[in-house]
């Protein structure tokens, strides 16, 4: 039970609400300037490890009919972790692009490892954030150019293809709105992953005052989809995820 219950514990410290994905998880604030160039519809999935459990995790990106996009990320354990950490965490964005920025939509996350769930509503038009994390009420101020957290990858995507430098920016985390670090090294990575071997951009971001980080492997040849995530805390690693499936 003692076991179970740590598997469990170390489970949550990257998955939860979703993906701490992480993932996650990623809303934030940045403002666009060069046209929306994140990769076209793709599927990614990536072995992932949380401290000695093994799981999956997939990030998928599709176009709407009606002209809006679904980001969703979905983590799970594998094999005989199902045991002790059976069900999955998922977290789905919709969005649109207005004025070469994400504007949020929609925000769902459904946790069935732990039994809960959130729905987010953004109405960009009367400034509002309407919802719910578990039994917390969200009533907010929808800020100028904010997007959520699952957006954060793709926020980060675009930036470093369009060479833009991240700073500081702003997530909806939960039922609070946090400040978030950015930084890419100007170095090049070569990293290999069971998909392959890339030379990636290296970008780290945190929440402000946190002692937990995440790092992402960026490869340009696969219009910069990340092909590693890291995540740690107190300077040790608890959540890696390294791509082996690409559907694009």
């Amino acid at each position: 039970k003692s076991l179970k219950n740590g598997v469990l514990r170390q489970f949550q410290i990257y998955c939860n609400p979703m993906i701490n994905i992480i993932l996650i998880s990623l809303l934030l604030l940045l403002p666009i300037e060069a046209s929306w160039s994140f990769p076209s519809d793709f599927n990614a999935v990536y072995d992932a490890k949380i401290k000695q459990a093994k799981g999956e995790l997939t990030a998928e990106l599709i176009t709407n009919e009606d002209g809006t996009y679904s980001y969703e990320m979905t983590t799970y354990a594998t094999g005989i972790w199902k045991m002790f950490a059976n069900g999955m965490i998922s977290e789905k964005s919709i969005f649109k692009k207005e004025n070469n920025q994400l504007i949020p939509i929609k925000y769902n996350l459904d946790n069935s490892i732990k039994g809960f769930k959130s729905e987010i509503n953004f109405d960009f038009k009367n400034n509002k954030i309407n919802g719910y994390y578990k039994e917390r009420i969200i009533d907010l101020v929808f800020e100028e150019e904010m997007i959520d957290r699952v957006l954060l990858k793709l926020d980060i995507i675009n930036s470093v293809k369009e060479n833009h430098t991240l700073t500081t920016l702003k997530v909806l985390d939960k039922d609070k709105i946090e400040k978030v670090e950015v930084e890419s090294t100007l170095e090049l990575e070569t990293i290999t992953v069971p998909f392959g071997e890339f030379v990636c951009i290296k970008v780290r971001h945190s929440k402000v005052d946190s002692d937990k980080e995440s790092i992402l492997w960026l490869a340009k040849e696969l219009k910069y989809i990340p092909i590693k995530l890291v995540q740690m805390e107190s300077g040790k690693t608890n959540f890696t995820a390294e791509l082996k499936e690409l559907i694009k």
